[in-house]
């Protein structure tokens, strides 16, 4: 706990009481890789910020990422932004853009690739920044395995890489479009290279951190933006809207957030979805795919399986069609992996269809919960939550769906009562729901009901504050 507090004080990375199991796994993987056999040689080591902290942060954050990953952010930036800004900027400005915690640079690297594939014409500046200089250097390289590129076509592979034995080396004229540079986010000191972006994106960093250093982090983040600016997060990462000002953005298959300003609306927390990845079984990978080294890079892979399809012009894969011979299983295969797609019309389609047929499945009525979140359909939502814990009390997504409805819909207390329900059924083992691939691990389930049990904390102490001034 000594060494937590050393980590938590010098980067603001917080250990609840249901991560310091894994963290204490950690600390003891890391003096076994570096030969130290007292943990107060450890916490000596941390202490002084040096190879002994890197190699600390490398392994207790997941530094795996994959390219295009949550592609409906990429999506809008493409379809939407980008056209606009390049018909209405004024000559000679260019495009900034940071990508806050860019692990081994999949994320930087894929924004270069879309402008190249979207024709951007005005010059763009993009910024990758990580706490772990370790991860900075594999990001120099831009190296990348099969595993990082599990959602590229092949064709966009050829156009963007140069295969190198088993690695894919991006090409130069890519690989120059991209600085990196060591930041904390908690630094208060001012970063000129970080000011004035037009898109940030700081994906599945917050639920790192406890909601007073999410507010800090956050604000910076949104004060770093361009007047017209975005700023994307994470889909396990908290909602922002009742954390600070700022305008939140429901955007097909994401939330996007900007700087309030006189001409926008500003949306509370109960206007912007709680998006949440449904967990699945991803499909196998093909024969070229499939083969998986011990690089570094790829440490963090089993943390992270579920396959998105990527977004610019290039060509996407066909979805995934679910192998189960089951009708009510093959239903539910398919408008999961519509909604992990972002296809949320379509999956809305395919599940109504099969909760006719089908009234008894609980995780068809789980989906109809989320998809009705996402489309702000919050008594919708309620309903279809509330049908789902019916059949099956021990659906926690259920219980996360169902307070968020209530949350949304103003009824705080129960929402309180049904994020109580979710944790007590994490606390007891419900982390069994969870595929060891699936992106919504039972840890950042967790961290998704702390913020949000956090905020209602706000949200009360903002009533009882207002009434006792009146």
């Amino acid at each position: 706990m000594r060494i937590a507090r050393t980590v938590e004080e010098i980067t603001g990375i917080s250990f609840p009481p249901n991560r310091r199991a894994s963290a204490e796994t950690v600390m003891q993987r890391v003096m076994g890789k570096l030969g130290i056999t007292n943990p107060v040689s450890l916490e000596i080591g941390v202490s002084q910020q040096g190879s002994i902290m890197e190699a600390l942060l490398d392994d207790l954050t997941i530094g795996e990422s994959y390219f295009f990953r949550e592609p409906a952010q990429f999506r809008f930036m493409a379809d939407e932004l980008l056209p606009k800004w390049s018909s209405s900027w004024p000559a000679g400005r260019t495009l900034k853009v940071w990508s806050a915690a860019c692990a081994a640079g999949q994320e930087p690297y894929s924004v270069a690739i879309l402008l190249r594939e979207n024709n951007w014409t005005r010059g763009s500046r993009i910024i990758g920044t990580d706490i772990s200089e370790g991860r900075l250097a594999v990001a120099r390289e831009a190296s990348f395995t099969n595993w990082s590129l599990r959602t590229l076509p092949p064709q966009a592979i050829g156009k963007w890489f140069k295969r190198r034995n088993a690695a894919h080396d991006l090409l130069p004229e890519v690989k120059s479009q991209v600085e990196f540079a060591a930041l904390n986010l908690l630094d208060s000191a001012t970063r000129p290279e970080t000011l004035g972006q037009d898109v940030i994106f700081c994906r599945n960093v917050l639920i790192y951190f406890e909601i007073p250093a999410v507010v800090q982090i956050a604000q910076r983040l949104l004060d770093s933006l361009a007047p017209e600016g975005w700023l994307f997060l994470g889909a396990s990462d908290p909602h922002l809207g009742d954390l600070i000002p700022c305008e939140v953005v429901v955007l097909p298959g994401c939330t996007g957030y900007r700087k309030p300003t006189a001409a926008h609306s500003t949306y509370a927390v109960r206007n912007a979805p709680l998006t949440l990845l449904i967990p699945e079984t991803p499909p196998p990978l093909s024969d070229e795919f499939a083969e998986l080294d011990n690089q570094r890079s790829e440490a963090g892979a089993a943390q992270d399986t579920k396959l998105e399809a990527p977004v610019t012009s290039i060509q996407a894969a066909p979805a995934y069609a679910p192998l189960v011979s089951d009708p009510a299983e093959r239903a539910i295969a398919s408008a999961r992996s519509l909604a992990n797609e972002g296809r949320l019309i379509e999956a809305g389609e395919v599940c109504a269809a099969a909760l006719d047929k089908f009234p008894d499945q609980p995780q068809l009525h789980l989906i109809a919960a989320v998809l009705s979140g996402e489309a702000g359909r919050w008594s919708d939502s309620e309903r279809a939550a509330k049908r789902a814990l019916y059949l099956d009390r021990s659906l926690v997504l259920a219980h996360v769906a169902l307070g968020d409805a209530l949350a949304r819909l103003g009824n705080a207390q129960a929402a309180r009562r049904s994020f109580e329900n979710a944790m007590s059924l994490l606390s007891l083992g419900g982390d069994q729901q969870f595929e060891e691939s699936s992106e919504m691990t039972s840890a950042r389930l967790t961290d998704i009901v702390r913020a949000h049990l956090s905020m209602l904390d706000i949200g009360t102490a903002r009533r009882a504050s207002s009434a006792s001034a009146r």
